[in-house]
């Protein structure tokens, strides 16, 4: 390993008075939207100059975002609004040159044209990186601070953190209409739930005990299994789905409603009217719950194939803040699934290939993220995931 230099700027940027702290919590789909304009505007100044972009590594990203965290919680010493990292030369291995810019404000494109501004903080914009780590955290009156770690490293290092899935964390499963066999990844055969063609499996915890079982959605119906009562929900041509809607702990049943562009929840399983109805998605969506934002409850997701947009919503029984990200391009016959991979609370996504009996597991939202890829050994089911 070359000579390690590392640059901190002691220049920070301090645009606003003091406020109130936010506690600390999952990035919000404003804090992530805000790190992505960061570095693209960093980008795009680096272009202008005839300057490679710089690639996004998981580890500076994990540091940047608890830094933020840091200031905004007031833990900077002597009163500091903002303050460098102590530990900058630790946060990640095989560097060989770091650098740090801090800053407070209320806009993403006022922080980026006073960090240009400042020659001390111009020369990390543009110096000789190859990676950059931004972390947003945006308290409740709207201040907001941003970290950005710059690293010259080894190539290839990954945005997303990579490795295989996590113990006790959830796991894709196939469940086969002509049988009513269902199968975890493990190996084993998982159980059996008696169906028809045409019903729709869905995966859940439907009592709260830690462990998903299949339910089948027939037209209107959800089966629960043998003893379990069955929940009249929906009407023909609604695509069924199930969440913990409102932090409980029990996922229940929901249903999306194309031609109205509806989405209706419902907080028991049991027979009764939608508890929440949201305006979201559209003919053609596919619709996903999941626990995008490690909230501790479960939020709407649709991908629209035509535009190959994922809309993430935070809200649970509302809308909420929606995200709009690339999605996964499915081709033919491939489905799209959500689980916690890595067992850090927040979901991500994953594809079903019957093509190749293969599930690919993103470790992120990012359909560009590093994935795990696990061995279905069938090439016909309807995919499923689950803590089994």
């Amino acid at each position: 390993m070359g000579v390690r230099r590392l640059v901190i700027l002691l220049t920070a940027l301090l645009v606003l008075g003091a406020a109130a702290a936010l506690p600390a919590g999952a990035q919000s789909p404003d804090e992530t939207a805000a790190e992505a304009e960061f570095l693209d505007r960093i980008n795009q100044r680096r272009s202008q100059l005839g300057l490679a972009p710089l690639g996004v590594y998981w580890d500076l990203v994990d540091d940047a975002r608890a830094h933020s965290r840091y200031q905004a919680d007031g833990r900077c010493s002597a009163g500091q609004r903002i303050c460098h990292s102590d530990n900058l030369g630790r946060v990640a291995d095989g560097w060989h040159l770091l650098g740090e810019n801090v800053g407070v404000g209320y806009e993403v494109a006022e922080l980026d044209r006073a960090f240009w501004e400042s020659p001390t903080h111009q020369a990390n914009v543009v110096g000789n990186y190859n990676y950059a780590g931004v972390g947003v955290v945006i308290r409740d009156d709207g201040t907001l601070y941003v970290t950005v770690l710059f690293m010259r490293g080894e190539d290839g290092l990954p945005a997303h953190q990579p490795g295989p899935l996590s113990p006790g964390a959830d796991r894709p499963a196939l469940y086969d209409a002509a049988t009513g066999a269902w199968w975890s990844t493990d190996g084993a055969d998982s159980g059996l739930v008696s169906g028809a063609p045409g019903d729709q499996p869905l995966a859940c915890d439907w009592n709260g005990d830690g462990t998903t079982t299949v339910g089948l959605f027939q037209t209107g119906h959800l089966s629960l299994g043998e003893g379990a009562p069955g929940v009249f929900y929906g009407s023909p041509g609604d695509v069924a789905l199930c969440g913990d809607w409102d932090g409980d702990g029990v996922q229940t049943i929901g249903v999306f409603r194309p031609e109205s562009g509806t989405v209706f929840l419902r907080n028991t399983n049991s027979i009764g009217p939608a508890h929440a109805e949201l305006r979201f998605g559209e003919v053609g969506d596919v619709p996903i719950a999941g626990d995008w934002f490690g909230t501790g409850y479960d939020s709407v997701a649709m991908l629209r194939p035509a535009t190959g947009t994922l809309y993430l919503t935070d809200g649970g029984t509302t809308i909420g803040n929606v995200l709009a990200i690339p999605g996964p391009v499915l081709s033919a016959g491939e489905q799209l699934i959500a689980g916690d991979w890595d067992g850090t609370g927040a979901d991500a996504l994953g594809v079903y290939r019957p093509a190749t009996s293969e599930f690919h597991l993103s470790l992120g939202l990012d359909p560009a993220a590093d994935t795990v890829v696990i061995s279905a050994d069938r090439s016909t089911g309807s995919a499923l995931a689950g803590r089994w």
